[in-house]
């Protein structure tokens, strides 16, 4: 049904209920009666309003049922359509009978912009059919607003002429496509009447501030107890805190009495909760939440400091707990627990945790993102196969859980999936965790239990985190508010109904098993440092064994690693630091950041079949430090799938460059990718539209240690065919130059060269004349075209002597002076001014010497690269003397140096085919620029053998159309404009001649050559001659 279709029907309808009511059949139009005209409304928008897998219909109770809920004082205010999307509210709509004033009642304008407002929705609407409201619920909601703020309000003459905007916020396409999201994203911007900020920040912010409070109250009243120890202040303030929330949400799902929390203050509150919490609710939940603890049990805490938290929590507040989803509370909680207590004095102070120093506090993985990994990892076909009496025997772990959103979201995917196949197949076996009611199906207590028993497992390093996650599950377990009237039949209204809920999150870290103390056996001396670091075993009877024992590993792992650089934890946690650098093989090259050895570690912890999904900082596809990573999930043919997202607003307010990584132990020999370039606007609907059908489906074989890139699929296929000649790497080794001391004070910019001295400047000196013997000719990155000369772009100080077989010998000061009186001279001037600014060695004799020396006996002919550039460029220098700088040349040596080789070697480098494969796995730079580290060039198809055997003459016939190219460069710099165009043929002639040979030895076939045509280079060659004109 097109649009006009959607326009017509609507004007039908409006039509008929104008009808009915000339007839006077509607003056008494009940809230009901209001409910089936909007039905028919929704309907013609793509609504069916019986799926509850789209709409879920807020229940009208019975007499008996509002009974039973008045005995526990609880109040039924929801708006009667909740929309749904994947199970996630996304928006809502009210009924409201017609007398209800619907345009001017605040009252009524702040309950559903509340109820909005707690699901993150961007609007949300009222209707008595006659009207319809629109409210803008993307600020935080007040009881004293206008009701016309943010507000779009029509009435039933008017809907036909506005209906494209009835039509962008109602009908069902443009809901899943996110259209909602994207209408609201600015709007009220600039309007100071309101404070735009979303539930989550806001309620961890205010939760924030009550843990501070509290626990300065806990220090203050409690220090014999507390006797300084902040871990313990800081778990006791936490347990409280959840206690109460959890409780607040229960009156809000009707299975404690509504206002319970108020009346506790009422009478006393800490005592009061106290004695509930050791009695009732211990009796009533059991499970990790109330646990008797005797240390909070003889706390003193004034009830005052309670009050702030109580506002926070009930009426006039705008926070629906009846609707805040356990997952967005799970959010909530990752936001407040950036932050650690800290004790100073007789003072509680919050800092950020040091992994969150540099951005600033934590930001939770999107609940769309969480959801797509579930989906992808655990396949849903796979389960429904296995049938139901295998549901159980799924493990699933999220090694670093967090507030432990994707257990969560992995508990629902399970519990969807033993519905379907219990009401598919219908097994008497299963009716024990099954009501069946009123035309209804759902999992009662018991089968939620056994769900997060057998299938849910964490484990976290803090202490706090795995306190929430135990919290977050408990609430899924009591998450059934579209079913209250079977409250009695679930279970709820039991005993112990919490017990063994829990028991599977554990806190430990889990890339440290205490096989460290036998590495580093001097951590038992570190108490403090010990204690952090806080080894955990996966395979013992204390965690996991029974899932080791019987499955030799979990079937899944899930979850976002944290992207903190390892080198963090070297002052703190310094034997942690050691042994993660020692243990993990992913973890030996770089400035590796912690995701890295997590992978490692969570393929360690799989069975033989089993799944890991990460979200992942996709660096390490291209970065030297995820070489090792790469290779060993290359090496194995463990990538099942990655999906690669463009955006780089996934997560709020921070800039990140992530992917889903997909691995599977069963070694598949085809990986599906996928390049999602989709805006943040539109991501969510477009990743929960995609199908393994939308993918690229790869080989295996394309990936290896070597930088990955999926950019061109074409070209993928063409490298791993090139790849059988060999790599660059293989054939040459690709080095760097010589590293100054300090290049302000040691490169030397000539302005005059006489027979045994230069004169020029630095930057610390205009002009000076030292020795030619005291310094070598630097070639740098300046102005390098392909084939350019050789002739030295600085001078550089350099306290060496280096003989003829390349042997190297510092030359100490005193000697140094002795030799070179000037370039002593000059040094000794500058002396402080150097070691002010870099570190030297402290002896008189051999502060001047570089602190890194490397390369220095490089006195052979090589080839020269630039590292940053707008394309590959070569040149060759057969002189001895010639070195490269550090900051930007490499050089290659070579196993024949004769002249004809290297010139060869320099025009592939220079070809086009060279420049398309090497650009393809470079880091882009700003301005066209990019990046050609080494890993990016020794991965490169390099033609070994042909070019060893001199394949049909190609390597001659290079070596001498190179030469012809360098000495018509040398002519087109000096010549006249009209000159040029003339060279400019012939240089162009030259160059495609020189890309045929390169085709023809790589063996080329006629597509392949076609295709490197297409792509280019990224400059002309001859272009960037115009730059030295």
């Amino acid at each position: 049904m097109d649009q006009n279709d959607r326009m017509n029907k609507l004007k039908a309808l409006v039509d008929k209920y104008l009808e009915y009511k000339s007839k006077g059949l509607l003056e008494s139009s009940s809230e009901q009666t209001i409910r089936d005209w909007l039905q028919e409304f929704l309907c013609i928008f793509g609504w069916d309003v019986r799926n509850t897998s789209q709409i879920i219909q807020d229940k009208k109770l019975s007499p008996s049922e509002i009974d039973r809920l008045e005995s526990i004082s609880s109040t039924n205010t929801k708006p009667d359509y909740t929309f749904l999307i994947n199970h996630k509210k996304v928006t809502f709509l009210d009924a409201k009978s017609t007398d209800v004033n619907i345009k001017d009642n605040a009252e009524v304008a702040f309950q559903i912009k509340s109820y909005g407002w707690s699901v993150m929705a961007p609007c949300a609407f009222i209707s008595n059919f006659e009207e319809f409201a629109i409210y803008d619920c993307t600020y935080i909601p007040e009881r004293n607003q206008s009701p016309k703020l943010g507000r779009i309000y029509l009435t039933i003459d008017n809907y036909l002429e506005n209906f494209e905007i009835l039509d962008n916020h109602l009908y069902k396409k443009n809901i899943f496509a996110d259209k909602l999201n994207l209408l609201y994203s600015k709007s009220l911007e600039g309007n100071r009447q309101i404070k735009k900020q979303t539930l989550d920040y806001t309620f961890a912010n205010e939760l924030s501030l009550f843990r501070l409070k509290l626990a300065n109250e806990i220090l203050i009243n409690n220090k014999e107890t507390i006797l300084n120890n902040v871990e313990s202040l800081s778990y006791i303030t936490q347990i409280i805190i959840n206690r109460v929330l959890f409780i607040r949400v229960c009156e809000a799902r009707g299975i404690e009495e509504e206002n319970l929390l108020k009346r506790y203050y009422e009478k006393g509150f800490w005592e009061t909760f106290k004695e509930s919490s050791y009695f009732e609710f211990y009796d009533h939940y059991d499970g990790p939440l109330f646990e008797k603890n005797k240390l909070i049990n003889n706390l003193m805490i004034p009830n005052t400091v309670f009050e702030s938290l109580l506002n926070y929590l009930y009426y006039p507040s705008p926070y629906r707990f009846d609707v805040i989803s356990t997952r967005l509370l799970s959010d909530i909680y990752e936001i407040l627990l950036s932050k650690k207590l800290e004790i100073n004095g007789d003072l509680v102070t919050a800092k950020l945790k040091s992994e969150y120093t540099k951005n600033k506090g934590a930001v939770s993985t999107p609940q769309y993102i969480v959801q797509d990994i579930i989906r992808r990892t655990i396949s849903k076909d796979k389960l429904l196969r296995e049938g139901i009496d295998k549901l159980f025997e799924n493990k699933i772990l999220d090694i670093a859980c967090g507030s432990g959103s994707f257990l969560i979201e992995a508990y629902d995917h399970l519990e969807n999936i033993f519905l379907e196949l219990y009401i598919t197949g219908d097994d008497p076996n299963y009716d024990k965790y099954f009501v069946k009611q009123n035309g209804i199906c759902i999992l009662n207590l018991e089968g939620k239990k056994s769900i997060i028993e057998n299938c849910i497992f964490g484990v976290d390093i803090d202490f706090e985190a795995v306190e929430v996650t135990k919290m977050s599950l408990c609430l899924k377990v009591v998450d059934s508010t579209e079913h209250i009237s079977e409250y009695s039949d679930i279970g709820f209204f039991g005993k112990k109904i919490l017990s063994k809920v829990g028991e599977n999150i554990l806190c430990g870290n889990s890339l440290v098993p205490s096989d460290i103390l036998d590495t580093f056996p001097s951590i038992r001396d570190q108490r403090e440092e010990y204690m952090k670091t806080n080894i955990f075993d996966f395979n013992t009877v204390e965690s996991f064994k029974k899932v080791f024992d019987k499955k030799d590993g979990f079937d899944y792992i899930i979850g976002n690693p944290p992207y903190v650089e390892v080198k963090n934890y070297n002052t703190d946690l310094r034997f942690m630091h050691l042994y993660i650098k020692n243990k993990y093989i992913s973890a030996q090259n770089g400035k590796v950041d912690l995701s890295i050895p997590y992978i490692e570690r969570g393929l360690e912890l799989l069975n033989d079949k089993g799944k890991i999904g990460f979200i992942v900082q996709k660096r390490f596809f291209k970065t030297d430090y995820g070489k090792h990573i790469r290779k060993l999930i290359s090496e194995k043919n463990l990538v099942s799938t990655i999906i690669d997202f463009s955006s780089t607003s996934i997560f709020r307010s921070r800039i990140t460059y992530v992917a889903l990584l997909f691995l599977d132990k069963t070694q598949p020999k085809r990986f599906l990718y996928k390049s999602v370039e989709s805006d943040i606007d539109t991501l969510e609907s477009d990743l929960r539209s995609l199908n393994d059908s939308d993918c690229s489906t790869l080989s295996s074989s394309f990936l290896s240690s070597a930088p990955w890139n999926f950019s061109d699929i074409e070209l993928l296929y063409i490298k791993s065919e090139l790849l059988k000649y060999g790599t660059l790497g293989d054939f040459v080794n690709v080095k760097v130059g010589v590293q100054a001391l300090w290049d302000r004070a040691y490169h030397t910019r000539p302005e005059k060269i006489n027979d045994i001295t230069l004169e020029g400047k630095s930057q610390l000196e205009d002009n000076f004349e030292i020795e030619l013997d005291a310094c070598r000719p630097l070639i740098c990155n300046e102005k390098f075209y392909p084939f350019r000369n050789d002739l030295p772009d600085v001078y550089v100080i350099f306290p060496y002597d280096v003989d003829s077989s390349g042997n190297v010998k510092s030359i100490s000061f005193s000697e140094y002076s002795h030799k070179f009186p000037l370039a002593g001279e000059y040094l000794l001037r500058n002396k402080d001014c150097i070691k002010e600014n870099v570190e030297t060695y402290q002896d008189s004799e051999t502060w001047h010497l570089y602190t890194r020396c490397q390369n220095h006996g490089a006195i052979y002919p090589k080839v020269l690269i630039p590292m940053t550039s707008l394309d590959t460029y070569a040149t060759v220098s057969i002189s001895s003397s010639i070195y490269c700088d550090n900051a930007n040349v490499y050089f290659l040596e070579a196993e024949n140096k004769n002249e004809d080789s290297l010139y060869a070697l320099a025009s592939i480098i220079n070809s086009t085919l060279f420049s398309v494969l090497a650009r393809s796995i470079a880091n882009p730079q700003t301005n066209g620029y990019f990046k050609f580290n080494k890993q990016f060039l020794e991965p490169i198809p390099f033609p070994v053998a042909n070019f060893k055997n001199n394949y049909k003459n190609i390597v001659s016939e290079l070596a001498h159309l190179s030469l012809m190219i360098r000495e018509e460069q040398s002519k087109y710099i000096i010549s006249s404009p009209s000159q040029r165009r003339s060279i400019i043929s012939l240089l162009n002639n030259y160059w495609n001649k020189l890309d045929d040979l390169v085709y023809d030895l790589y063996e080329l076939n006629d597509s392949q050559k076609n295709y490197f045509q297409s792509k280019g280079r990224n400059i002309s060659r001859v272009q960037c001659l115009e730059s030295l004109i």
